[in-house]
């Protein structure tokens, strides 16, 4: 597995937990506390940035060719992939509240930090699935 696959899978790991944990502790405010107070259960979300951190984990081995024409077709497919979650979640995001709560109608600007969140969350969860999909399970002849 080298350094690009650890990396997203890192990436994975973290935002699907933080995921988990902000649903948990969003759905415990509500019900205990209402409404304003779930949205300080989505905090977890921060959780997620611990992803980035994946090249200060995963240093660079030296005197190997860090990536080669294969790795660079990944990464951009990757990229297309990741830009496509990010314009369906901006796309959905604008259009839902409009289909459901009409023409006329119109949301709180508090909503877009949330949206911001979404389509980056979405962008790097998507990059990373993509790496790992187009990489496979294992790479013949090399050793885990």
């Amino acid at each position: 597995m080298n350094r690009v696959q650890k990396i997203a899978w890192l990436i994975v790991i973290t935002i699907s937990l933080s995921v988990v944990l902000s649903a948990v502790a969003a759905g415990i405010l509500y019900a205990k506390f209402g409404l304003p107070k779930m949205t300080e259960g989505l905090a977890f979300l921060c959780i997620a940035g611990t992803g980035g951190l994946g090249p200060l984990i995963f240093k660079k081995d030296k005197g190997h060719v860090t990536c080669d024409e294969r790795d660079r077709i990944i990464n951009h497919k990757a990229a297309l992939a990741g830009f496509g979650a990010a314009y369906l979640i901006v796309g959905l995001s604008c259009m839902l509240p409009f289909l459901i709560l009409g023409p006329n109608s119109s949301i709180s600007v508090n909503w877009l930090p949330m949206i911001f969140t979404g389509v980056a969350l979405s962008s790097f969860f998507m990059h990373s699935v993509a790496i790992l999909i187009q990489y496979g399970r294992e790479v013949k002849g090399e050793k885990s």
